[in-house]
């Protein structure tokens, strides 16, 4: 039978797009039927797998590395009990509680807990992309490697903890979260998904409003954390000496304590919005009084304030939460320039109270034991942060919503006053008949007239 020359397109739009005339043979019963289905690539499965394997591999190799570097620095001995110790610190920034040396220890490193998310997420992201679904199979696609990347990563922080001899209950949650936030984050960033398209105009700045609050508030833990490593440099140095590391030693102790910098610097923020932290029982720090107990000899501990009330400047540092409220309510306003005041003042307080929520549920997260008896509990003030963030915050961002309302809607009547006034000068003056020669008449430009 002869065959047909026809041109065939793939309906779906995607990076895999047919030319726009591809000239294929076909027979003469199959010229007019439809293309085959066209699905995601078979083994995206596979890349997730080997992802979230690759990255259990790694940060053990990463973690484990560094304690054995530092351990055998400090004190040649057992490389077996080094490698396990390594472990439990593996386990530990995945969620898992340690028991080392006796000391039992539930801070979680959450620095090492965002590079395992990272990792995780940069996985997802390449199988979703090499899977190229089309719109019909995208959240399915999505979900699956998400999903996938959870329950493997899970499954092999349950086997380790339980062949270490850890309690593996809450490591297992700490890992499902981690790969599920990192799993999910690059898996929509594969597919190219935009999920606020769907949202409320007024709503779909909201996310970048509570970055952009987040950040302001990080940014003043940043700032109070260096103006403490300033002011107290000496503490630092001699605490660092009395350890005895060496410098192979130091090299490792300063990387663990960057794995924990994260932590240390939302402690640092809610300092600065007024609420505070703890370092275990009986030891507060917060801008109006500091009260501490028995410390463990880590260096970074050194930057805290001494006991007693605080300085009186210590309290401008509040003005982090009012300017994060004022950040978010910008943010957020801008994409409704036409909005009532009432309506803005509306909208940022909301952005401002809902960035204020999830910075508090950030901190908790940040919170742990630092050993047993009065070393347990360190962490942010998890009430009195709820309470200050939101009250600045939120006050910040009704009021910066309030005034944005008012400075556009003053705008838009003195734009309003000036179109009116230009249509009213868009006129000519012409002169009229003798008789009348005080008299002139305005007409339109442009419309016809004159003297007779």
């Amino acid at each position: 039978m002869a065959s047909l020359l026809s041109s065939r397109r793939s309906g779906r739009s995607s990076r895999r797009q047919a030319p726009d005339v591809p000239l294929t043979t076909a027979r003469a019963e199959e010229a007019g039927s439809d293309p085959a289905p066209y699905g995601p690539r078979y083994g995206w499965q596979l890349l997730v797998v080997g992802g979230v394997l690759a990255t259990a591999v790694a940060g053990w190799i990463l973690v484990a590395g560094l304690t054995v570097v530092g351990w055998l620095a400090a004190d040649p001995g057992d490389l077996g009990a080094a490698m396990h110790t390594g472990t439990r610190l593996w386990l530990l920034a995945n969620g898992t509680p340690a028991d080392l040396a006796g000391v039992h220890w539930s801070l979680t490193p959450l620095g090492m807990s965002l590079v395992i998310a990272f990792m995780i997420s940069r996985f997802t992201r390449a199988a979703v992309r090499y899977a190229d679904p089309d719109d019909s199979e995208a959240l399915r696609v999505i979900l699956g490697a998400a999903g996938l990347a959870t329950v493997g990563y899970a499954v092999i922080i349950a086997a380790v903890g339980l062949s270490s001899g850890a309690e593996i209950t809450r490591g297992v949650v700490g890992a499902a979260l981690l790969a599920a936030l990192g799993g999910l984050w690059g898996a929509v960033r594969g597919a190219d998904l935009r999920l606020t398209a769907r949202w409320p105009v007024w709503a779909r700045s909201l996310p970048v409003a509570i970055a952009g609050a987040l950040g302001v508030l990080l940014l003043a833990g940043v700032a109070v954390l260096t103006t403490g490593i300033v002011a107290n440099a000496d503490r630092i140095a001699s605490l660092t000496a009395g350890l005895g590391a060496g410098a192979v030693g130091g090299i490792a102790l300063w990387a663990a304590q960057a794995a924990f910098a994260p932590n240390v610097i939302v402690w640092c923020a809610s300092y600065a919005l007024g609420a505070g932290f703890r370092i275990g029982q009986g030891s507060v720090v917060a801008p109006s009084d500091s009260s501490l107990g028995l410390l463990p000899s880590i260096p970074i501990l050194g930057a805290l304030p001494g006991s007693g009330p605080g300085n009186e400047l210590n309290l401008l540092w509040l003005l982090s939460g009012v300017a994060a409220g004022a950040v978010a309510a910008v943010l957020v306003v801008r994409g409704r320039p036409a909005a009532r005041p009432d309506e803005t003042s509306l909208v940022g307080g909301l952005a401002a109270v809902v960035a204020a929520l999830v910075f508090a549920g950030l901190a908790w997260t940040t919170g742990g034991d630092l050993g047993d008896g009065r070393l347990t509990g360190a962490g942010p003030r998890s009430v009195e942060l709820l309470v200050m963030s939101c009250t600045l915050l939120g006050l910040s961002g009704m009021i910066c919503g309030l005034l944005l309302g008012v400075i556009g809607l003053l705008r838009r009547r003195s734009q309003s006053r000036a179109d009116r006034s230009m249509e009213e000068d868009d006129t000519v003056a012409v002169d009229v008949p003798p008789g009348a020669e005080n008299d002139t008449t305005r007409i339109p430009v442009g419309a016809k007239g004159g003297s007779d």
